[in-house]
């Protein structure tokens, strides 16, 4: 009595099929050797046409679904600044359309208000919309400065320069500029930022026995050396010839600016000026923030790939100027290259080929 035949299973059956079409898919190549050169030869010369087009970068820069408001409000608490600033804005912000989730964080004389977006929503249109909805609110501080509105992005830092030395910190910062400006003029450079450098502050200080002398009050100084101290547009005047903008550009930025601002004038025409009854430092803020490398004072200078740069191209340029400029610091400052990821690049690139 003979056995029954067992049915073969629906995938084995596909399977076959599969493996008898590659088969005759690679039969047909091998008996035709001139369309499997052509169609390999195209694909080659695709591939080094398209070459230069492809975006060389460590890791993704994308876009961030986030914008961020930033306010500065110097000297207040951060109770003062939730209730002066974040209140205010976080109502500002949360109807406007393709906002998702607000969020905010105080700190002393900041405010930060994150606001995510929806899935799909448009970055660029949302922020105008948030930008013009931050700058209807009027009842913020009146020392509060102006809201900072920027869409959130991961720029990818390719690596850094480290200028170092002991050197006092005005003259840090001076080469550590010089040396910014200098990469900026590179071909293949365009975003270079310094860190490590405390902000520039000039202090006026005026003793109390002086105010009492002349007759004055701290608010009162303030609010001469504030209002001789702007840069303000004025509108603009018809002419036969044209119109003419008028322009008010009092801005001072050093000390030796401010002493010359005239605080009592006299009808006999003598004046007090700024430098008669204050010191003018010219100094830095007093924060925290401090950098050394090598045990010496320190200002980093972080240059970044910006659009179809190249990590090994701005890290090429980079070091080229490392090497030719180095020795041209002054006194014992020297330069140095940290965190240079065009290194993770170029393996990357080595295991490919």
């Amino acid at each position: 009595m003979s056995e029954p035949l067992l049915n073969e299973p629906e995938s084995s059956v596909a399977s076959s099929e599969l493996m008898s079409g590659q088969t005759s898919w690679i039969s047909r190549m091998a008996a035709n050797p001139v369309a499997a050169n052509l169609i390999m030869l195209l694909l080659i010369v695709g591939g080094i046409i398209m070459a230069p087009d492809i975006k060389q970068e460590v890791f993704p820069e994308v876009q961030l679904d986030r914008v961020t408001i930033q306010v500065l409000y110097p000297g207040a608490s951060p109770a003062e600044v939730e209730q002066g600033v974040i209140l205010a804005v976080e109502e500002a912000v949360r109807g406007i359309d393709g906002v998702k989730e607000v969020s905010s964080s105080a700190a002393e004389g900041a405010a930060t208000v994150s606001v995510e977006l929806q899935l799909g929503a448009d970055a660029e249109t949302a922020q105008a919309d948030i930008q013009s909805a931050v700058n209807r609110i009027t009842s913020l501080p009146q020392d509060a400065e102006r809201p900072v509105v920027s869409l959130a992005t991961n720029r990818q830092q390719t690596l850094s320069v480290v200028v170092y030395g002991d050197v006092s910190e005005s003259e840090l910062r001076q080469v550590a500029n010089q040396v910014r400006d200098d990469l900026l003029e590179l071909p293949d450079i365009t975003l270079v930022e310094v860190a490590g450098i405390r902000p520039l502050e000039v202090s006026i200080e005026v003793p109390q026995e002086t105010l009492r002398r002349f007759n004055l009050t701290l608010q009162r100084v303030a609010q001469v050396v504030g209002s001789a101290s702007v840069e303000l547009p004025a509108g603009g005047v018809k002419t036969e010839s044209g119109e003419v903008l008028l322009r008010t550009t009092e801005r001072r930025n050093v000390g030796a600016e401010f002493e010359e601002i005239v605080v009592l004038g006299e009808r006999n025409g003598t004046t007090v000026t700024v430098g008669d009854i204050a010191t003018v430092v010219d100094g830095f803020q007093d924060t925290d923030e401090a950098a050394f490398y090598e045990g010496q004072r320190a200002a980093e200078i972080k240059v970044f790939r910006v659009g179809a740069e190249t990590p090994i191209s701005v890290s090429d340029a980079v070091q080229r100027y490392v090497r030719e400029h180095g020795d041209e610091l002054p006194g014992s400052m020297q330069m140095a290259v940290l965190n240079d990821s065009s290194e993770i690049f170029r393996d990357r690139i080595q295991l490919l080929l």
